[in-house]
């Protein structure tokens, strides 16, 4: 069986991970409110707004796209963090610590997201129940197969993984929102969840995903020439995308529970798009004109957190620059000048972060 090379962390990064990153964040928190709020002020073609909202139960949209690219893209940072963390090629309590380190942040920042952590009410507290929680566990699988130097057996347990989980869910039970396995699961060991979606299950599928951004990077920063790299993450976008659906013949692609169909398409999607930028931006050395994008892929973790967290204190200094506005304008204009504004005071924030990173 084959094994891997050694890849040295001093190698230089791709540019184009960093943009597909900040594509993905950039249209969770700029550019999709701001079509949303364009919509309300002067509408937006059905085929347009439809992709802005997630399916309710079964299908595929842009906005379902959001997450599980974002999955892909931290296991796609792995091959550049974890080597610098491992000590003559072994994993030492270094290694560990800044694995664990990363796990228990992003899981506590989920809890004060989505979790209710800071009501500092137990009752409340939803222990599992966000995409940083989600990224925390996939990180934390593919940590552990990146200790796995065979070529081969690293990529057959992601696959067994995601196997595995479809197995499951056909076994036990169907497809409806109440009958599927991994929602009952999730409300046997978390009853307090009851937003629709599974987690404690899916943390398979979440793995699987991981791994395959990691061996995404892995193929574009080995010694094959670009067009090799090219031809390999092209094959796997259109095979995955092409099985995902076809499966979706028998499985319903569902991104609440992360069904085989759903995860093949939207991972299909996912590298078919790096392959994309890899060819325009590393191949092709188009790199100017990317800043903006850059900026929120390289600070994504701050602008999910001003996006989510932050976005109401952010509008209201938005509100407070734009409140003579109403005087002259519809509340709908209003609406959408102010959700302008604070995609700018957030882009702010972002360039004050990465600012003080490089005094620092």
């Amino acid at each position: 069986m084959e094994t891997l090379k050694t890849v040295t962390p001093s190698q230089t990064r791709l540019m184009s991970l960093d943009v597909m990153r900040g594509l993905d964040m950039f249209f969770l928190v700029a550019l999709g409110p701001l079509l949303s709020a364009w919509q309300r002020a002067w509408g937006l073609p059905s085929w347009l707004s439809s992709q802005l909202n997630h399916v309710d139960w079964a299908g595929l949209t842009a906005w379902d796209l959001i997450m599980p690219w974002f999955i892909f893209m931290c296991g796609a940072a792995i091959p550049f963090a974890l080597p610098k963390q491992m000590v003559e090629g072994k994993a030492g309590w270094r290694y560990w610590r800044h694995v664990l380190v990363r796990v228990v942040t992003l899981w506590v920042l989920g809890m004060v997201v989505q979790g209710n952590l800071l009501q500092l009410k137990w009752a409340s507290l939803q222990f599992y129940n966000n995409t940083l929680q989600a990224i925390a566990a996939g990180y934390l699988i593919a940590a552990l197969l990146y200790l796995v130097q065979n070529r081969t057996i690293r990529y057959l347990i992601p696959v067994v993984l995601a196997v595995g989980y479809t197995i499951a869910l056909f076994v036990g039970g169907d497809y409806t929102p109440t009958g599927n396995l991994a929602i009952r699961v999730e409300h046997m060991i978390f009853p307090s969840n009851h937003d629709g979606y599974s987690w404690v299950l899916t943390s398979l599928m979440f793995g699987a995903m991981t791994a395959c951004g990691m061996f995404c990077t892995e193929v574009l920063r080995s010694g094959k020439s670009a067009i090799r790299k090219m031809l390999t993450l092209a094959c796997l976008g259109i095979l995955l995308l092409v099985g995902g659906l076809i499966w979706e013949h028998w499985e319903p692609a569902i991104k609440r529970i992360y069904t085989l169909s759903f995860t093949a398409q939207a991972l299909g999607y996912g590298v078919l798009m790096l392959t994309l930028l890899y060819i325009v931006i590393d191949v092709c050395h188009v790199k100017r004109g990317w800043g903006l994008i850059t900026l929120y892929g390289q600070w994504a973790l701050t602008a999910y957190l001003c996006g989510v967290l932050f976005w109401s204190p952010l509008n209201l200094v938005a509100r407070i620059l734009t409140q003579g506005l109403s005087n002259h304008y519809s509340s709908a204009v209003c609406s959408f000048v102010q959700t302008l504004e604070t995609v700018a005071c957030l882009t702010g924030v972002l360039w004050i972060r990465k600012r003080l990173s490089h005094r620092s």
